[in-house]
């Protein structure tokens, strides 16, 4: 340990320029050499902003009103160039694709040293070193561009450790890895620590950062500091349907308040599932350029079903749908859509009925405001101008943006990655489509919204029928009544909730490892009858009178 703390926060707000309220509010902190700093708290809590503060994009990128101040490693951020700071702090943002510059990965990694005048012997030690670390050699001669989500998040992560920087910021870097090469991750994170490097992580998921043993929780809401302290004492005040925590959480909240309803079923409300296909794959190949992703995929989506598709990073599960939607060509095979093939449909034609949401939410936003955004499409479908105000209303308050202060005529890409996320979903609904597909639909949304997202987006009228791509499995689970497994570009299961993560050994070669509830679902579920998500569980077991006690950790 140092003579003195690596990172000081004092007395920091920031109001953004077009703002009505500050982004962050008073916050005084310190981080030491070889400490993590876990920050939680729900979406638009200022988690964001406090990283931007950190590593100096605001001042020098993002104007508003500021005071107080951040100071690194004996440097005011507000004073020292972003260049210089770029040696100090490693920073990893919500969204990795912002970051990645080389059109390799080889290029991409020595992109950061090589700016900063290394040596060329310098930057290949990095390389090797940071390669073996992350275990992304198997990426080496790929482009970026054909990289998953995860994939790229994992690149990011890696070209922020080729700076050997200081200190490390990383804002969810788990939301687009598979559960493996997340918990590779937070094993990284605290062998980091170990050896001297202060982390700051910003992460929903907090049940899956507790294996970094984090020295503190810093718990945002409206901007302020609502808690600072050990993990232990968070989690004897965190309240689990605002922050994915433990199921043993749960269950001491239930049984300290039995009284208290949990979730009735957090399981969508579609109609009952129907024999009819809306989507079929038979015998699909298909990737980009020379690359093969899809390998002889066959299968068949319901027209009122709720389908999760998970696996690892890289198997396939965005292309499954992208080829199903005409954004990449197949090259062997057909998909057919309500019975009829897709071949020599365009992909405007197909957007009538598939409301499809990018992983990236910046990759389907560019009109100058939101409203614009999200007219755009009824626009140019021809669709009745009397309905606009409505539809635009209906939109925004179905993911949860109604409220925020004049969102309409803001640009979309001011908006957090959280908001762009959601405002991407309501861009999909203002086309009222028969079925939604969505890619990673949590990624930037706390657990409350996703989870309040999810219950509610399949009771739209209209709406017939959900599919989603998640690495989080606990919510694939829990609002699904069916999963595809995928791996190497092939699914390899396909079953209800509970069928499919009873072959463990199968649930572990998709790169998928077991939570807390699904433990406890493997072992009431029986009696539940279907997988239920950890605050209905809870409340089911106290319900029940089960004695024995759960013993999950």
């Amino acid at each position: 340990m140092s003579d003195g703390p690596l990172l000081e926060v004092d007395s920091l707000t920031f109001q953004y320029r077009r703002a009505t309220e500050p982004a962050i509010r008073d916050l005084s902190f310190t981080l030491d050499p070889g400490e993590v700093l876990l920050v939680a708290g729900p979406s638009g809590c200022g988690k964001s902003t406090l990283i931007r503060a950190i590593n100096g994009l605001i001042p020098h990128s993002y104007r508003g009103e500021l005071s107080g101040s951040v100071t690194v490693a004996g440097r005011m951020t507000a004073q020292t160039r972003l260049r210089d700071l770029a040696e100090l702090v490693g920073t990893v943002l919500q969204d990795p694709r912002k970051q990645l510059v080389g059109s390799t990965i080889a290029a991409e990694l020595a992109f950061g040293p090589e700016n900063l005048g290394r040596p060329r012997e310098e930057i290949a030690r990095r390389l090797e070193s940071v390669l073996a670390a992350t275990g992304l050699g198997y990426l080496l001669g790929r482009t970026t561009d054909e990289l998953s989500g995860g994939e790229s998040q994992q690149l990011a992560i890696a070209g922020a450790l080729m700076l050997e920087p200081r200190l490390l910021v990383l804002d969810e870097p788990l939301a687009n890895l598979d559960p493996v090469a997340a918990h590779r991750l937070i094993g990284l994170i605290r062998q980091l620590a170990d050896e001297g490097t202060a982390v700051v992580i910003v992460e929903h998921r907090v049940e899956d950062v507790v294996d970094a043993n984090p020295e503190r929780v810093l718990y945002l809401e409206d901007g302020a500091s609502r808690y600072l302290g050990p993990m232990d004492g968070f989690l004897a005040i965190a309240d689990p349907r605002l922050v994915k925590v433990p199921f043993a959480v749960s269950m001491a909240r239930a049984t300290a308040a039995p009284d208290q309803p949990g979730n009735d079923d957090a399981r969508m409300r579609l109609d009952q599932p129907t024999a009819s296909p809306r989507l079929e794959w038979r015998n699909v190949d298909a990737g980009y350029d020379e690359r093969a992703v899809l390998h002889d995929v066959t299968a068949s989506l319901g027209q009122s079903e709720r389908v999760a598709v998970l696996g690892p990073n890289g198997s396939g599960k965005t292309t499954l749908f992208k080829a199903a939607i005409g954004l990449i060509p197949l090259t062997a095979g057909e998909v057919l859509v309500d019975g009829s093939p897709t071949h020599g449909r365009s992909v405007a034609d197909l957007a009538a009925l598939f409301g499809y949401v990018f992983q990236n939410p910046s990759q389907m936003l560019f009109a100058p405001n939101v409203q614009d955004e999200i007219l755009f499409g009824p626009r140019n479908l021809g669709r009745d101008p009397n309905r606009f105000t409505d539809l635009v209303s209906g939109s925004l308050e179905r993911v949860g943006l109604a409220a925020e202060h004049e969102i309409r005529d803001r640009p979309p890409l001011t908006l957090s990655f959280g908001q762009q996320k959601r405002l991407a979903i309501a861009v999909a609904l203002a086309l009222e489509p028969r079925t939604l597909v969505l890619d990673e639909p949590s990624a930037g949304q706390d657990h409350r919204s996703a989870t309040a997202f999810m219950r509610e987006v399949g009771m739209i009228d209209g709406l017939e029928s959900v599919y989603f791509v998640t690495h989080d499995a606990d919510l694939a689970l829990a609002h699904a009544d069916r999963i595809l497994l995928m791996r190497d570009g092939r699914i390899v299961a396909d079953g209800a909730p509970l069928d499919v993560i009873a072959d463990r050994e199968r649930w572990a070669a998709c790169n998928l490892r077991y939570t807390s509830l699904m433990e406890a679902n493997a072992r009431w579920g029986s009696g539940t009858g279907r997988f239920l998500d950890a605050d209905a569980l809870a409340h089911w077991i106290v319900g029940q009178d089960l004695e024995g006690g759960l013993e999950i950790t």
